[in-house]
């Protein structure tokens, strides 16, 4: 019985190679057009700028609908010296204002601090239906601004909206819980 095992695997070793026991690759050259990706796409012909070239356009759903994306947007730089409303981003009829940046900055004493709310509404100074962006209704439960220059917050800046307002014909807006002064600046867009 051994000695049928051991013919049996002889017989295997002497059949196989290494050759045949690994891939070797082959050279080889293809003749002729192969044109068929070129041809149709969805049974339509496909557009090509050139022999071979194929012509590669971007569908409109790809292009980006956010108005701070690619665009430059337009400057605010106000300051509030009073618990006041400020008007950071004036309401543009039929179009919707978005802010794609914004620095808010305390210049007073280290000892001294302000809290900062951002709203966006309707009318004069976004009076009609705010909707808080920032804290609240009380600028005190607000974003916290530290003094002596350091303190603040920076939002935005890398060319997506950070803040969009509820629809068209509204305005973005800031106020103060004192009169500790705030900068505010940043970029806007409309869409």
């Amino acid at each position: 019985m051994i000695r049928s095992a051991l013919l049996i695997v002889g017989i295997l070793a002497s059949c196989s190679s290494p050759q045949k026991a690994s891939i070797n690759p082959q050279s080889g050259v293809i003749t002729g057009t192969l044109d068929q990706n070129l041809l149709q796409v969805a049974g339509k012909p496909v557009a090509t700028s050139a022999d071979g070239v194929q012509t590669v356009a971007l569908a409109n759903q790809q292009v980006s609908q956010d108005p701070c994306d690619g665009n430059p947007g337009q400057p605010l730089n106000k300051a509030l010296t009073s618990t006041g409303v400020v008007q950071l981003v004036p309401p543009m009829a039929n179009l919707t204002p978005s802010l794609c940046s914004i620095h808010v900055n305390g210049i007073y004493k280290v000892e001294l601090q302000n809290n900062f709310t951002l709203f966006e509404g309707g009318g004069a100074n976004c009076a009609t239906s705010p909707t808080y962006l920032i804290g609240d209704a009380d600028p005190a439960n607000g974003a916290w601004i530290a003094g002596g220059g350091n303190g603040g917050f920076i939002e935005g800046g890398a060319g997506a909206t950070i803040y969009k307002a509820t629809g068209p014909n509204r305005g973005i807006c800031g106020k103060a819980a004192n009169g500790n002064r705030i900068n505010v600046s940043g970029t806007y867009n409309y869409k």
